[in-house]
């Protein structure tokens, strides 16, 4: 189980209003069980779970490495399966999370589309560009030393955005652990 938005936003996903990103699957063919459907959690099931991503840096341990977390097996309880007709179209929010399962039909293939939208105004969520980038260590360890003004240059939002909520700050204390977040939250809306 995983929530991939490491490769979608530089940030974390928010629920805020006006900051939500949509995500979806469009099956082009047929995608029964055993053509290797996507399997989904409702946030019913994950709203309380911190943002965080598939793999993430942890400083410390000899050096900086990034590990996985993969959820835990209530997750995979809770999972509903995606299989369907082609036409199918999947529409989730970036912090949602989900797998995908074996494709066991012999000789099977699954065609899809992948699509992301997002408001015009949300700089900071992208499906390529800095976010396809956003996870490796470089990217992490300037992240810590750039100015809230710098990172407003890649699409990170201004100090005092309703994007800044409890919600995300705390996630991105997770996704990018040497950034000061003093800043944003000396900033944030009441």
């Amino acid at each position: 189980m995983h929530r991939d938005y490491l490769n979608h936003t530089l940030l974390v996903p928010s629920t805020a209003p006006g900051c939500r990103q949509l995500e979806m699957f469009v099956f082009l063919t047929d995608v029964p069980e055993t053509l290797g459907p996507p399997h989904l959690v409702s946030r019913r099931h994950s709203a309380h779970l911190p943002s965080m991503p598939n793999w993430y840096l942890r400083p410390g341990r000899g050096g900086s490495s990034f590990e996985a977390d993969g959820g835990g097996a209530e997750l995979y309880r809770a999972a509903v399966s995606g299989a369907g007709p082609a036409g199918t179209a999947i529409a989730f929010e970036a912090g949602t999370f989900h797998r995908g399962t074996q494709l066991t039909a012999p000789g099977g293939a699954r065609y899809s589309m992948h699509l992301c939208f997002r408001p015009a105004h949300l700089h900071w969520g992208q499906r390529v560009g800095w976010a396809a980038r956003s996870y490796s260590r470089e990217w992490v360890e300037f992240i810590g030393r750039a100015t809230p003004r710098q990172l407003q240059v890649f699409g990170f939002p201004p100090l005092g955005h309703p994007y800044w909520t409890l919600e995300t700050l705390a996630g991105m204390a997770q996704r990018y652990p040497m950034l000061d977040l003093t800043p944003w939250h000396n900033h944030r809306q009441a």
